[in-house]
């Protein structure tokens, strides 16, 4: 939860606060270079643009060469998320979108591709800049739109001062380049009759000494958790909710076989921790012997990492175990909305809980006042579990070893866009004793179609 804060009400009289962001409205599509962010200068107002992480407004461009109102977010989080107008796009178009930006701090301008029914396709980030609270910096990203692409969300992100003032305006959205036009050269019909070459017999050579390569230099070893203790034995597949209710073949996921994370498939954290509490650092995870383990150390330095692909609907499962620790440290498993625009855009908690705990919890978020429907179950933490979770049109539901024990119909609850799985050892400081390290374990994830 985020701190209170207070704000002389003299200075924002003229001002008009908005708790939760505004939709993204799609623009046209566009050919050619010119301009086509919908809303670039806020000029009769903020639609298109949304931010998690603080307080929106509508508020004078001060200091801008060009435009007279920009997007200002008033932080309340360590981090800051501003969702620009989102814009229509086709397979193959080079993309350039760019902002002014005034902060003090970096900012980095991302885009992510989505596909027409709003699954996450793929995504680019932008190089980082470095602003002031006085003057205007320009933050771009570019990049093509692969196949299947129609839409492109643009986000600006940034970790500013708590209470600190992030503005943004003048967007900017050109097409670079068209997509490629492909031309099939017709070879020309004569045929070359077939010339007869009698080939003489082959002198066997005695092979070349074979050099070895030159000696390569192994990558950079991860540095591991204060304390690694190994995971407990043979955490196998045990009961799954895919197999009793024919979910099908996995169509993605990850079997955790290999000797550290892939980055290609997940992003490991590296930044302040949940409510900007402790650190998440790359360092707290390891992976050995088939299962991923994030470790929590006593100063509140943990991990957390985010599946790079997303999807509209579907069916996950993992298969988690958490030795006894500390009840401030809190194993979760989730989905998290691909336009990074919670609260609107949901939280689907399908296994959270404490390493004290005797029972794992079930809560799905909606909506801007970020209201929850949850449910609970008494379980031995200490073996190995799986978890589940299914996303149709229609409905959410939670499972256990395949069994389920949360279901919501409610079509008003269900998130509105693509998510992407998550896995976080979260840090609840209480500051009243010393906090001990904690851990948690996962064999696999597991991900199939509805």
């Amino acid at each position: 939860m985020f701190r209170p804060l207070v704000v002389a009400v003299a200075a924002l009289a003229a001002m008009t606060i908005t708790a939760g962001p505004a939709v993204a409205a799609p623009a046209p599509a566009q050919t050619g270079t010119t301009n086509t962010c919908a809303n670039p200068v806020l000029a009769t107002g903020t639609t298109g643009w949304s931010a998690t992480g603080g307080l929106t407004l509508r508020s004078s461009a001060s200091g801008h060469p060009t435009a007279q109102f920009a997007f200002w977010v008033l932080a309340q989080s360590p981090t800051v998320v501003v969702t620009l107008p989102a814009q229509q796009v086709s397979a193959g178009q080079q993309r350039s979108f760019a902002a002014d930006v005034q902060l003090g701090g970096s900012v980095r301008a991302a885009v992510a591709w989505f596909t027409a029914s709003g699954a996450r396709i793929s995504g680019a980030d932008g190089a980082p800049v470095t602003g002031t609270q006085t003057s205007w910096t320009r933050a771009t990203v570019t990049g093509a739109a692969p196949a299947g692409a129609t839409r492109a969300v643009v986000t600006l992100t940034a970790n500013p001062q708590y209470a600190s003032w992030l503005k943004a305006t003048a967007c900017t959205y050109t097409t670079t380049a068209a997509p490629p036009v492909t031309t099939t050269t017709v070879p020309p019909t004569t045929t070359v009759p077939p010339t007869t070459t009698t080939v003489p017999p082959t002198t066997t050579v005695p092979p070349t000494t074979t050099v070895p390569p030159t000696t390569t230099v192994p990558p950079t070893t991860t540095v591991p958790p204060t304390t690694t203790t190994a995971p407990p034995n043979g955490p196998g597949d045990g009961t799954q909710a895919a197999t009793l209710r024919g979910w099908g073949p996995r169509v993605d996921g990850d079997e955790f076989d290999g000797t550290a994370v892939n980055t290609a498939k997940w992003g490991v954290y590296n930044s302040p921790g949940h409510n900007g509490k402790g650190l998440r650092r790359p360092s707290q995870i390891t992976v050995n012997n088939g299962v991923l383990t994030i470790t929590g150390n006593s100063v509140g330095t943990t991990g957390g990492m985010a599946m790079r692909d997303g999807r509209l609907h579907g069916r996950w499962e993992a298969r988690m175990q958490i030795p006894r620790g500390d009840s401030r440290y809190h194993p979760v498993l989730l989905l998290w909305p691909e336009a990074e625009d919670w609260p609107v855009g949901g939280e689907v908690d399908y296994a959270e809980t404490n390493a004290a705990a005797s029972d794992v919890d079930f809560f799905l978020h909606y909506s801007a006042q970020n209201k929850t429907t949850h449910a609970s179950k008494v379980l031995d933490l200490t073996q190995w579990h799986n978890y589940a979770v299914e996303w149709t049109p229609t409905h959410i539901k939670g499972f256990v070893d395949g069994v389920q024990f949360f279901s919501d119909t409610n079509p008003a609850h269900l998130p509105p866009r693509s998510m992407h799985q998550t896995i976080q050892l979260d840090w609840f400081p209480n500051g009243t004793t010393p906090t001990t390290e904690s851990r948690m374990n996962v064999a696999w994830v597991r991900i199939y179609d509805i």
